[in-house]
């Protein structure tokens, strides 16, 4: 499913994707309001008056910030989770799919995006970025990839990286049934946690989409 490009490990070694693959999925079923203002409320329970140095201390978030740092960069999830700790949610996801796949990202704080698998064509490779590298982003905006940051490709080219995102081919819509989510995790990140949160991820999807059938759930590592 997924290989390593040669000078992954010698630039980040440790470094782990994990990969979950989900088909016959229920793209048109709805979101539980309840259960995200419940959810909301259990994440600003957690992290209840910790300022942002205290939390970019905690694990994983330790180790996306130093992967951001080297970019001079800050990890996009963190200002998230600050607005949700401050009581201001962001808007809702379009899907119930979407919000599982959002939901256990601030739950984890671990990076996951999120592709429609019929638009992607194997092998799956992570490499390292020449910096030269472009594609449409998920907005459909045309973007060039950072030199050095971690980028994953299919038979057709680039289709994510880790400070760029998803992109615009393979972005999840109505029409998906099949869908594959990709987790980044940079050097120190426990092998164990990620595959929580694929588990986690996992359960989530399936209260929306009982009928759905896991393919794939892994943790690679190079």
């Amino acid at each position: 499913m997924l290989k390593f490009d040669q000078k992954v490990p010698v630039q980040y070694p440790g470094t782990k994707i994990g990969i979950l693959v989900i088909k016959n999925i229920d793209v048109s079923a709805s979101q539980n309001e309840t259960d995200n203002e419940t959810f909301y409320q259990t994440i600003r329970a957690k992290y209840d008056g910790l300022n942002r140095p205290a939390l970019k201390a905690i694990a994983p978030i330790n180790a996306y910030v130093t992967y951001y740092k080297q970019f001079k960069q800050s990890y996009h999830l963190l200002p998230q989770l600050e607005s949700i700790i401050s009581g201001k949610p962001p808007r809702n996801a379009k899907t119930a799919l979407l919000q599982s796949m959002f939901f256990t990202e601030i739950e984890t704080m671990l990076l996951t995006a999120g592709h429609d698998l019929s638009c992607l064509t194997p092998p799956l490779s992570l490499s390292i970025a020449f910096g030269n590298e472009h594609y449409q982003s998920i907005s459909g905006k045309e973007v060039t990839a950072t030199k050095n940051d971690l980028i994953l490709y299919d038979a057709q080219g680039v289709f994510s990286s880790i400070l760029r995102g998803p992109d615009s081919r393979s972005k999840i819509t109505a029409k998906t049934r099949d869908a594959i989510f990709t987790v980044y995790a940079p050097p120190i990140i426990n092998t164990a946690l990620i595959e929580a949160h694929l588990m986690t991820l996992e359960k989530r999807i399936k209260i929306t989409s009982p009928e759905s059938i896991t393919e794939l759930k892994q943790v690679f590592e190079c």
